[in-house]
């Protein structure tokens, strides 16, 4: 081969090896634009599933503390009219409502409690609202006979706030209303109203009115 052949074969080979380096302009804005919408389509599909994670744990939230919450009415309703040693005065029922706390006579089935009478106090402490259930055995109560020992359920968590709102009369001549507290009355109040308030405010529900046996 002489020198003159080579020396074409070594330029036609560099002018190659020259156009291939490297990206144009074009593609390289091409190479630019797909990854931008790549990008894009990954943000938005990491952005609605955070707002589908977010919204199914909303509804777990929500369902566990209207079932909480509808525990708790129904065991306010279960309240009876009726009074117990140590009650308050005679014609009294053992029946004492305040705004943030109330403690009333109820009936166990005897499913997870002792069957029978029990007085039930219905607080918040803390951060919790509890149930203490202490049965009556219609005994006065002595050194030889103490009060039984309260059983504490832990009822709700993460509460701010507990309102308690009775509505009715204790005076037959006195229009009905709503008032703060019942206490001491010989009769129990037509309707409660509880309203709870949450740390967590996603969790927080219109006030629960709960109706009340009169005998």
């Amino acid at each position: 081969m002489t020198r003159a052949v080579r020396s074409r074969l070594i330029a036609r080979v560099a002018a190659r090896r020259r156009g291939e380096q490297g990206l144009t302009l074009i593609e390289l804005l091409l190479s630019l634009a797909i990854l931008a919408i790549l990008t894009g389509f990954l943000a938005g599909g990491l952005s609605m599933a955070r707002q589908a994670f977010g919204a199914d744990r909303a509804s777990e939230i929500g369902s566990e503390t209207s079932a909480a919450i509808q525990t708790v009415a129904a065991l306010v309703g279960s309240a009876l009219p009726v009074r117990f040693d140590g009650a308050g005065p005679k014609d009294a029922i053992g029946f004492d409502g305040r705004g943030e706390a109330i403690s009333f006579v109820g009936l166990s089935e005897g499913r997870s409690l002792r069957g029978g009478p029990q007085k039930v106090v219905l607080r918040r402490s803390g951060g919790d609202i509890v149930a203490d259930f202490v049965a009556l055995n219609g005994a006065a109560h002595s050194k030889e006979n103490p009060e039984p020992a309260a059983t504490r359920v832990v009822v709700l968590s993460g509460v701010r706030e507990i309102r308690i709102g009775y509505f009715g009369t204790v005076d037959a001549k006195v229009k009905p209303a709503w008032r703060a507290d019942w206490v001491r009355a010989e009769r129990l109040p037509d309707l409660v109203s509880i309203r709870i308030e949450f740390k967590d405010e996603r969790r927080n529900e219109p006030a629960t009115i709960v109706a009340l046996r009169q005998g």
